[in-house]
């Protein structure tokens, strides 16, 4: 049972009102997360704008596995719900999205995958990726993809946080 409860379109404010509008013209739905989101409107807002400036720079397959990974160390069911449908439609495989717990072993995955999956691990689990981790990407990735990297890890701990401490429900 959710702490908080999602607004329903007609109890949502002059300010979230529109957010709701944007986010049901892109996913045919408003998710649970961004109506309970909608009590703060200023904080919904923000959340999309992190969400949309983490779209370019980094290849999506990267992005979603270490949003997949955040959300499979917190043990956000919610996130890894809609993470893993928006990871098969950027082309990861059946046999990726299952090998996450098992990363380091898994020849699903490629030195760089495994290397975002392990900064992404890292992160969730310390609170910062090893200086080894960071070094080994910034031989492959640009600074403005690691940066990109580092937010949407950033994002996956805060939306899986807050959907776990409030008790969100799909959808």
């Amino acid at each position: 049972m959710p702490r908080i409860q999602p607004l329903k379109d007609e109890q949502a404010s002059p300010q979230a009102r529109p957010l709701f509008d944007k986010i049901q013209s892109a996913f045919k739905m408003v998710p649970n997360i961004f109506r309970t989101m909608g009590h703060a409107p200023d904080v919904l807002q923000a959340t999309l704008a992190l969400n949309q400036a983490i779209q370019g720079d980094l290849d999506p397959k990267l992005r979603e596995l270490a949003y997949l990974k955040a959300s499979q160390v917190n043990q956000c069911k919610y996130c890894q719900h809609y993470h893993t449908g928006a990871a098969r439609k950027v082309g990861l495989s059946d046999a990726q999205v299952q090998a996450l717990g098992d990363y380091e072993q898994s020849s699903a995955f490629g030195e760089l995958e495994k290397l975002v999956l392990r900064f992404a691990e890292q992160w969730t689990r310390q609170g910062k990726a090893d200086a080894e981790v960071v070094s080994a990407l910034s031989q492959k990735l640009s600074p403005s993809q690691l940066i990109v990297l580092a937010a949407t890890v950033g994002l996956a701990n805060w939306t899986n946080r807050f959907n776990e401490t409030f008790d969100i429900q799909l959808p």
